[in-house]
């Protein structure tokens, strides 16, 4: 994949305050891909690492995704696409 790209979601994936879809940026050869994303709450001293979510796309366009307790606490949110 050389382009990808992601719904935008109010409280997650992609630019807030918009529709559309977002161009995604591969993260080094991980095989995950970023784009902007709307972080809840405030920044914290604890330990980042980051968190992935699968998605599965059709294409290159991809479903956005939105932040949730679940995903837990991270300053980094990947996804990883998968096919239909």
């Amino acid at each position: 994949m050389d382009t990808l790209r992601i719904q935008r979601m109010n409280m997650g994936s992609g630019l807030q305050n918009a529709s559309g879809t977002d161009k995604a940026q591969p993260v080094g050869d991980l095989g995950v891909w970023h784009v902007p994303q709307y972080m809840p709450g405030y920044p914290t001293a604890a330990t980042i690492w980051p968190r992935v979510v699968i998605i599965q796309c059709e294409g290159d366009v991809c479903p956005g995704y939105e932040v949730t307790p679940e995903l837990g606490r991270g300053e980094y949110l990947f996804f990883l696409p998968t096919r239909k």
